[in-house]
């Protein structure tokens, strides 16, 4: 058994490419210590390097050979005199992932020595605000009670007129168009507000804003860290209903949302909330899918690059037709609505999608992100950044694709400027309307 066992561990460490031939044994996180400044860049070589690596991974292991119908060579001829001209290490960073970009898929990107600092300590840099586009006008979504912005008045639902004196959407506008590609458009504009907000600690922004009344102020904000644990929201509503909210597929959170759903079962109807989830594990998002479904589910085929499935010494670690286990009798029986919007993401969108499928749930909100491939882990870059490459492509049991087109939501609504400064949320306002017809139709079915 020693024997075995140093074997196996040797095997590992090597990374042999007939054990381990996807390396997913030695995907592991940088020490990288990352100064308040910007670090200098003292030659050229670990420039060459981190492209030769980048390029080379995805030429020989992108889920799809033909590259999304992109000339990847020419993508290398294209990017390479420009990466190497760059003269601090965040151009560098930016324009190395927006390389990735021309893949048009928002699970292959790189990321800075930056950003794996700040993932490693769960925080993110920025303005402690959440922009978007409403009614042709750059608008306030959300405000960090900690931000400068909120202690400067700045509320949701408020119009932002300029950015450091220049025209707010011409502004945006023009980060929108220099932005790197992602896997749809509208997920590409949260790249641009990206550039709006983040930024190193200590950075500052001055806005200017229009109230409810059309009053006009002007903050000066700085950039702060935040942390980005996930949230975790469980109740019973006023009206009777269960609600389930988490931002992102995280597995350690499972069985506290599987014992939730269990001390909930008796609700006449249930709520998960996935606006603005970002996804996370395949793994967690099979187990809560069958909560809902008392039979075993098959509606997803998954690609690899070789048609077959990755492996660890010699054994499958995925399946190209994954079957979801059921929970039979313990299964959550009720009406189910999901709530969806733009930034509902990857495994959210495989767990929206299977349960519409399965005719377990109805969709209510915006249409997701359009975001579904998936990634092992992340690789170590040379330079000290990190990053992902998408190994499997999903495929629904009708033969289309989540990615670059998202799930369309059963019943649409779209947040507006009004209900953002009243605070009302139409959707979930929607979801217990929707609820309450249900359980009365089933309990009207059921009356003898």
């Amino acid at each position: 058994m020693r024997l075995m066992v140093a074997a196996m561990v040797i095997a590992t460490l090597s990374a042999c490419s007939i054990v381990d031939p996807h390396r997913l044994t030695t995907r592991t996180t940088p020490a990288v210590v990352i100064p308040d400044t910007p670090v200098p860049i003292p030659n050229t070589n670990w420039k060459r390097d981190a492209i030769d690596f980048v390029w080379t991974t995805v030429n020989e292991r992108y889920y799809d050979a033909k590259f999304h119908g992109v000339d990847w060579a020419a993508v290398r001829t294209k990017y390479e005199p420009q990466l190497l001209a760059t003269t601090d290490d965040d151009a560098f960073w930016d324009l190395l992932d927006k390389m990735t970009g021309e893949l048009k898929d928002s699970h292959t990107r790189v990321h800075s020595p930056k950003w794996v600092e700040q993932q490693r300590n769960r925080q993110s840099h920025g303005l402690g605000v959440g922009l978007a586009e409403l009614d042709g006008a750059l608008t306030v979504t959300s405000v960090h009670p900690q931000s400068d912005a909120w202690w400067g008045g700045v509320r949701a639902g408020m119009r932002v007129l300029s950015i450091d004196g220049q025209p707010a959407m011409t502004h945006y506008r023009r980060l929108l168009e220099a932005s790197r590609e992602t896997s749809t458009p509208w997920a590409r504009k949260r790249g641009a507000v990206r550039q709006i907000v983040s930024g190193d600690v200590g950075t500052s922004v001055r806005m200017q804003f229009a109230r409810t009344d059309d009053s006009t102020f002007e903050v000066s904000m700085k950039r702060r860290s935040f942390n980005t644990n996930i949230d975790f929201t469980h109740r019973v509503l006023p009206s009777g209903f269960g609600y389930i909210r988490f931002s992102g597929f995280v597995g350690n959170l499972t069985d506290d949302i599987v014992a939730q759903l269990r001390n909930m079962k008796d609700t006449p109807g249930m709520i998960i909330d996935l606006r603005g989830n970002g996804g996370g594990s395949a793994g967690m998002a099979s187990t809560l899918i069958g909560q809902f479904l008392k039979e075993d589910y098959n509606g997803t085929t998954i690609q690899t690059r070789t048609g077959k499935p990755l492996r660890v010494f010699f054994v499958p670690v995925t399946k190209l037709k994954p079957v979801v286990k059921g929970s039979g009798a313990a299964a959550y029986d009720k009406p189910v609505v999901i709530l969806t919007n733009e930034s509902s993401a990857s495994a959210s969108e495989m767990f929206s999608m299977a349960l519409k499928d399965a005719k377990r749930a109805t969709l209510i909100g915006e249409r997701t992100c359009g975001c579904l491939l998936a990634y092992m882990g992340l690789t170590d870059v040379p330079g000290g950044g990190q990053m992902a490459y998408s190994e499997l492509g999903f495929i629904n049991r009708d033969g289309s694709r989540i990615e670059g087109n998202g799930v369309q939501p059963d019943i649409e609504v779209r947040p507006t400027r009004e209900d953002l400064m009243l605070g009302r949320d139409r959707a979930l306002e929607r979801a217990q309307a929707f609820l309450t017809e249900a359980a009365a139709s089933r309990a009207a079915k059921v009356q003898p």
